[in-house]
């Protein structure tokens, strides 16, 4: 009797016990250490972005997305070069690039395409923050005066710079553990 209770409560946890997935990347750049080596630092709208994936059979692939990026106010360098993005949306890491917002990025990408990694600090989405109508307002804003400041050496970047609140509006995290585990 004790035997068969026990067998039973294995089984039902089990069957309830939830998948555990494991969420690791290597070190991204933080939009500080993006600065201190952007060769362009320039705020853009995205304007589309289209799933893209290449297959390496046996139902292995790559996927990611690319999108066209259009140049709303340049701040040091020449981005005029940069039409594209791609980012990877894996719920592990992934950036959150919303087709028409704002985003302000420090990038010394080659080309034309801007290669984002898993956590990319070096990017910002300033969506409501940024008024395109107002270009000359927007360089006093709290969140491009300091990269200036800190683009032509008047002031280092403030400590804690950019908040967790804009840091974190671009990075897709894992949901946290189940409570117990």
């Amino acid at each position: 009797m004790r035997r068969t209770t026990l067998a039973i409560v294995a089984v039902i946890a089990a069957m309830t016990c939830g998948h555990a997935a494991a969420c690791s990347y290597s070190e991204p750049p933080t939009f500080r250490e993006s600065l201190a080596g952007a060769s362009s630092v320039f705020v853009f709208r995205l304007d589309n972005a289209r799933y893209k994936n290449v297959s390496h059979g046996g139902g292995a692939y790559s996927a990611w997305v690319e999108g066209d990026i259009a140049l709303m106010q340049n701040l040091y360098g020449d981005p005029t070069k940069y039409k594209t993005i791609k980012f990877s949306t894996y719920w592990c890491g992934g950036v959150n690039l919303v087709v028409g917002h704002h985003y302000l990025v420090a990038t010394d990408a080659s080309g034309e395409s801007i290669q984002l990694v898993d956590a990319d600090g070096s990017i910002l989405d300033i969506e409501g923050f940024y008024n395109p109508a107002q270009k000359r307002r927007n360089l006093r804003s709290h969140l491009i005066l300091p990269v200036i400041q800190a683009i032509y050496g008047s002031k280092p970047l403030p400590e804690g710079f950019p908040d967790s609140f804009i840091a974190g509006r671009t990075v897709l995290q894992p949901p946290p553990p189940p409570p117990g585990l």
